[in-house]
């Protein structure tokens, strides 16, 4: 009983967090054009946040093994707190990238959950622990983006802020009072994000491949979400972008109040798309795709129904590639929600597809080495993908970072078509030695 009901603390403060962090993800465009930044300095707000949680989550874990997880949650609680207030009352630039520096150095939240899930479940029980975590983000960046559409449009980044600020208050409130310290001597350590390591995976079977995947995957996916806020502005909501000496471009955005408030609205609506769809493809489909089948035997239990992670993964970077190489051509704001659903759906068959090779394939001895190796190639994504994009949208236009997205997810598509044939020979390689 105490186990559950610790797991129950956990998933509340995993989606308090989540829901704060999902508000800003459509909103950091459009007030970095509010405070005068290119597309590429926009970009780089949008990396800023992933960049301090990569350098900090080692830290933040080594902390949470000394100290216990509550002093590193509560700690990292009051540091998000701080960052949400400084984003509501920011009026330049420089506050705005302090927000995010801040609130990314204090990103051991959700890392910390999930160590506290190691410590509280058996090994047997870790998967569906886990699964709550998920859930969370799923249920954030649902409800996220929604709030931050509504939120922008009617009061602004000063609304966002307080407003994100407050579900830090109530998770600092609800770590305090309802979760007791789970850390205990010998106990599993926290799995810590860092690149050390991550080139030493690079030549396990099925692993390696994926690692490569989630990082091309993420770079061009995190070119989308890096600049899409100030797409839409150039795009349907400004007089577009005017082409400067040496190939540089400014976008001509004037963004007076009603263009501020139609832009929280639209790209909010836009993000809430996303969410809703990502989370009834992992909540449903992705289960069915890849059951295994009644009756199967080792090759299944090493790669689903007869390894379908890998050919699902690929539908799924084939749907994202086609909404990426589409977006820049939707002619009217309408057309943006089915190419934004392609991109939904896409995501949502990757993403769970590659960490459930990963798992499954990683040697029983280094999973948590494996796994933090391929979560750290995931943030390396987020971090060069905005900053990317934006470089690209700045100087080549707003189509130029979807079509460099999509370029690199068909390479990856095509690079997944190989991994289908590695993970069949893997399972069979199981089934005879069993």
């Amino acid at each position: 009983m105490a186990r559950e009901a610790s797991l129950r603390v956990v998933f509340g403060i995993a989606v308090l967090d989540l829901i704060g962090f999902g508000i800003l993800i459509p909103q950091l465009g459009v007030y970095g054009v509010r405070f005068g930044a290119s597309p590429f300095t926009v970009g780089l707000l949008v990396a800023v946040y992933s960049l301090m949680q990569l350098v900090a989550a080692p830290i933040m874990g080594r902390l949470s093994d000394r100290f216990g997880r509550r002093p590193v949650l509560l700690v990292s609680q009051v540091g998000s707190l701080a960052g949400y207030v400084l984003f509501a009352f920011a009026d330049t630039l420089p506050l705005l990238f302090l927000s995010r520096v801040i609130d990314g150095v204090s990103g051991g939240n959700v890392s910390t959950a999930q160590a506290v899930v190691a410590d509280i479940t058996r090994p047997s029980e870790r998967a569906r622990g886990m699964g709550i975590i998920g859930a969370a983000f799923g249920l954030g960046f649902v409800l996220g983006p929604a709030l931050g559409g509504v939120l922008g449009a009617w009061g602004g980044n000063l609304a966002i802020g307080l407003f994100a600020a407050g579900l830090s208050a109530l998770n600092l409130i609800n770590t305090w009072f309802f979760l007791p310290e789970t850390r205990v001597p010998g106990g599993p350590s926290a799995t810590v994000r860092s690149m050390k390591g991550a080139a030493s995976v690079l030549t396990l079977p099925v692993v390696g491949r994926c690692v490569v995947l989630v990082l091309l995957f993420t770079v061009a996916f995190a070119q989308m979400e890096g600049t899409f806020s100030v797409f839409l502005l150039t795009r349907f909501l400004s007089s577009g972008a005017v082409p400067l000496e040496g190939g540089w471009l400014v976008h001509a955005v004037h963004p007076d109040a009603a263009v501020l408030k139609e832009a929280s609205l639209r790209s909010g609506a836009l993000f809430a798309v996303v969410g809703v769809l990502s989370a009834l493809v992992q909540g449903g489909l992705v289960r069915r795709l890849v059951a295994p089948a009644p009756g199967t035997g080792p090759v299944a239990r090493s790669g689903g129904r007869a390894g379908r992670e890998a050919p699902v993964a690929v539908a799924g970077f084939a749907l994202t590639a086609a909404g990426l190489a589409l977006l820049p051509l939707a002619p009217t704001y309408g057309w943006l929600f089915p190419v934004m659903g392609l991109l939904a759906v896409g995501s949502a068959l990757v993403n769970p597809c590659l960490s459930a090779l990963v798992s499954l394939h990683a040697p029983p001895e280094r999973q948590g080495a494996v796994l933090g190796a391929y979560q750290a190639c995931g943030s390396l994504g987020r971090i060069v993908g905005p900053a990317l994009g934006g470089l690209l949208f700045t100087r080549l236009g707003p189509a130029a970072p979807y079509g460099t997205g999509a370029v690199l997810v068909a390479l990856g598509g095509v690079l997944a078509l190989s991994l289908v044939t590695q993970v069949r020979m893997s399972g069979a390689g199981a089934e005879q030695s069993s």
